[in-house]
């Protein structure tokens, strides 16, 4: 790792006119972003924003060995177990770096644009998303984003038939993987399929769930389906995946999204991707149906309903998108030929419900907890946490009967209709 840190405005600015980032004779602004807690994610040792006056900006990351922010996320101050042997592979930086860039050449704009990678110094100079907002935050403020579906929607389309067999020679798809080859990517895998609130009870939750958990654990179509899911998580090479695409991970406003922190990137399954987004979106919804006082009830539901929009659109464009480049390449790829694109299509929909009961399980526990929860008061979040649990073992044994994003979303609607707030089903499981 880099063994002179630029920790002064002085050294950041002559660095940055040095590597002809900014003309010398500009005049800079440097803010230190460390600050900000919602601007800093991930291995971070030092991140700035810089301005010039002539109308340019920038971050500026060097990256240190230990998540720094993610250790102070948990609330204590002290890193998670899983974190204390956590060590920075710097390979992982270069990764991070070649996956940003690659999915902004099949999808321009996605993702924020590299001006410089200085690998020895661990230094990152990229696009100022200042303007943006992590999307865990404004999901939470209701605010709308009418073009988030669609964008999500063509991101996965594109990624998924650019980065897999589908466009690539058997050759070439190895060539990709082997380069995006990530020691990383494994790192989620202990997060998901051992300390995940519905695989085992090492996680805090209110008493009131433990019931409804419970089921789930002694549950043996739940766990069996689960080890399935690890299965695929760790032997199916199937695109390249981000691993960790839920709200803290994409940046929006009302015209604009990207997708950011790429370190866990690998080829796998994209049903990974898939359900880590799609269970962001259903903890969403499903956390407003406990009260933090701060809206009326009639805009909590129309809020709640703009995010099923938002989620049907995801699928639906990804669908109609996907169909569109399987057409128009099919004429020069056998496998195209070949390929029951519907087929293909709802096998993947089916494995992103499971990944999705997987991925809501793994944050609704102590210090695992989302944001979308974590703002509610202690009190107001055991009923949703308990409608999580529900939609996780439904989703777990549905055993295929889901097979389109309506099915989804019209289960989440019915979800307190069926299981209303204090029901003797919710304390008993």
């Amino acid at each position: 790792m880099p063994e002179t840190i630029l920790s002064t405005n002085a050294q950041v600015e002559a660095y940055l006119k040095d590597k002809g980032i900014f003309p010398q004779d500009t005049v800079l602004i440097v803010e230190d972003l460390r600050a900000i807690k919602e601007s800093v994610e991930g291995f971070v040792n030092t991140i700035y924003r810089i301005r010039g006056d002539n109308g340019h900006s920038a971050v500026m990351k060097q990256v240190a060995a230990l998540p720094i922010s993610r250790a102070e996320e948990q609330g204590d101050g002290q890193p998670d177990t899983h974190l204390q042997d956590w060590t920075l592979d710097p390979g992982r930086l270069r990764n991070e770096i070649s996956v940003l860039i690659f999915w902004n050449s099949v999808l321009p704009g996605i993702c924020p644009e590299i001006y410089l990678f200085d690998e020895p110094r661990g230094i990152i100079v990229m696009e100022d998303l200042s303007h943006l907002s992590l999307l865990r935050y404004e999901f939470s403020r209701m605010k709308p984003f009418p073009l988030l579906g669609e964008r999500l929607g063509d991101f996965f389309a594109h990624n998924l038939f650019y980065s897999s067999d589908l466009h690539m020679t058997r050759f070439r798809r190895k060539t990709m993987q082997d380069f995006f080859e990530n020691p990383e990517y494994t790192a989620l895998e202990p997060f998901l399929f051992e300390d995940c609130a519905i695989v085992s009870d090492h996680r805090t939750m209110p008493e009131a769930t433990w019931p409804l958990r419970q089921s789930i654990l002694t549950d043996t179509t739940c766990q069996n389906e689960i080890k399935r899911l690890r299965q695929l998580f760790t032997t199916t090479k199937e695109c390249l995946i981000h691993t960790d695409l839920h709200s803290s991970n994409i940046m929006v406003d009302e015209a604009t999204v990207k997708i950011i922190d790429t370190e866990f990137a690998g080829f796998g399954p994209i049903a990974q991707d898939f359900g880590r987004l799609t269970a962001s979106f259903c903890l969403n919804y499903l956390s407003w149906l406990g009260d933090d006082g701060s809206y009326t009830p009639a805009a909590r539901l129309a809020y709640q309903e703009s995010v099923l929009d938002i989620l049907e659109t995801m699928y639906t464009r990804f669908e109609s998108t996907f169909q569109s480049l399987c057409q128009e390449n099919q004429a020069d790829s056998y496998i195209l030929k070949s390929l029951d694109v519907e087929g293909y299509l709802r096998s993947h929909f089916v494995d992103a419900l499971s990944y999705t009961a997987l991925n809501a399980g793994s944050r609704i526990a102590d210090r695992g907890l989302c944001y979308d929860l974590a703002r509610l008061p202690e009190e107001e979040r055991v009923y949703p946490q308990q409608l999580i649990l529900i939609l996780c073992r439904t989703l777990l044994t549905s055993g295929g009967r889901l097979g389109h994003i309506i099915e989804l979303t019209a289960l989440l609607r019915k979800l307190p209709e069926q299981y209303p707030r204090n029901s003797e089903f919710l304390t008993k499981g």
